[in-house]
């Protein structure tokens, strides 16, 4: 059985967090047995743009503060680090933005953006044989997932195994996102990523998640908890199953425990704390992507429409011309060059969309919206 810790906190006063926190770690055993006196703790926090942390798009700094604390309490030194998805001269204005790099240095830790890369001989995937993860996080003695609880438009559940995507410098996530351009294949380049790193430990921020057309263009919502775990497959089955999804139904969290990584199965799982239906929620909005849709669809009718799916459902980016402001950023990350400016807003070449929606991730004006063709609308309803 893998243990998770669930306890309610409301909102983000810092006392009420730092108690939160404690209490969570002391369920799974104590910050103590994780982590030994003098060793460099590496907390990967969540930072996907420069949005505020009313947005609900990255860690809260209030969760990372309590954190940074717990380490120094236990002997550890508390480094802060992310490699965020946007261009390196835009990532000081995230995290300043964010508020993390102010929570960081006021407790005293080191802030680092990822650049420098050591390369990961990765055998087992034949599209992807090397992978370039930061320096920094494979010379740390351990590293901690602080992920914010999010739905997400490709993989459907953005929790602590896919915030170490983060791990990966600048935009080399853009060529691994051609590299694997299904649900199912990136999920094994996620589950690679998780290997490679080897976690100690994941802290989850779900107080405030997002839900709707996560990561970046959902809304925030109120769920009242913080999660950790040893086991970060098991802290994201359990986050995941909060928010209405089958945990099995996550690729990422299934082909993790396919690898005997953890456990995804609820059974399997001893939750301390509070009991998860008690903090569960029937209407939580999730993500609208195909990948969803394709999971809603009667039992009878799932194998046709994995073939038919790309003919019969249309669930794509959609630029709204009159949000637009033309700064180019979902030109800059598309990983497949399938948006020029050919007009003053940007126009998508649906031959070439993988529809990673890595577009709508990065508009930080959320002029990417979702169209729906007739059939995908009857599958959300």
């Amino acid at each position: 059985m893998s243990i998770v810790s669930l306890v309610k906190c409301e909102d983000y006063g810092q006392k009420k967090v730092d108690e939160a926190v404690r209490r969570s770690l002391e369920l799974i055993g104590g910050l103590g047995s994780i982590i030994d006196t003098g060793q460099r703790v590496m907390l990967k926090v969540n930072i996907l743009n420069a949005d505020r942390p009313e947005k609900a798009v990255t860690t809260h700094p209030a969760l990372l503060r309590s954190v940074i604390r717990c380490v120094k309490e236990v002997g550890g030194e508390a480094v802060v680090g992310e490699a965020s998805g946007i261009a390196y001269e835009d990532t000081e204005r995230a995290w300043q933005v964010s508020g993390l790099k102010k929570a960081a240095q006021e407790e005293g830790a080191d802030v680092i953006n990822f650049q420098k890369v050591q390369k990961v001989e990765n055998p087992k995937n034949r599209m992807i044989p090397t992978l370039h993860i930061a320096k920094e996080v494979l010379s740390s003695d351990a590293v901690i997932s602080l992920p914010k609880l999010k739905t997400h438009n490709f993989t459907l559940f953005t929790g602590a195994i896919k915030n170490l995507y983060g791990c990966i410098p600048g935009f080399r996530k853009k060529e691994l996102h051609r590299l694997a351009p299904r649900p199912e294949e990136f999920a094994e380049l996620m589950v690679d990523i998780f290997s490679a790193i080897k976690p100690k430990l994941a802290v989850m921020d779900g107080i405030v998640g997002m839900e709707g057309d996560g990561p970046a263009a959902g809304s925030p919502r109120q769920v009242g908890v913080i999660l950790a775990s040893r086991d970060l497959v098991a802290l994201d089955a359990a986050a995941s199953y909060i928010i209405g999804y089958n945990p099995l139904d996550v690729d990422i969290t299934r082909v993790a425990a396919e690898r005997d990584l953890g456990k995804a199965n609820i059974d399997e799982i001893e939750v301390k704390g509070t009991p998860l239906d008690e903090v569960k929620i029937d209407d939580y909005e999730l993500s609208s992507s195909i990948n969803v849709l394709l999971k809603k669809a009667p039992g009878f009718i799932l194998f046709i429409l994995r073939f038919l799916a790309p003919l019969l459902l249309k669930v794509e980016p959609l630029v709204d011309p009159l949000k637009c402001t033309g700064c180019g950023a979902c030109l800059e990350h598309c990983p497949t060059g399938a948006m020029n400016m050919a007009s003053n807003y940007p126009v998508i070449d649906r031959k070439k969309c993988i529809k990673c929606f890595c577009c709508q991730e990065f508009c930080l004006e959320r002029a990417v919206g979702i169209q729906y063709n007739w059939l995908a609308r009857k599958l959300q309803m």
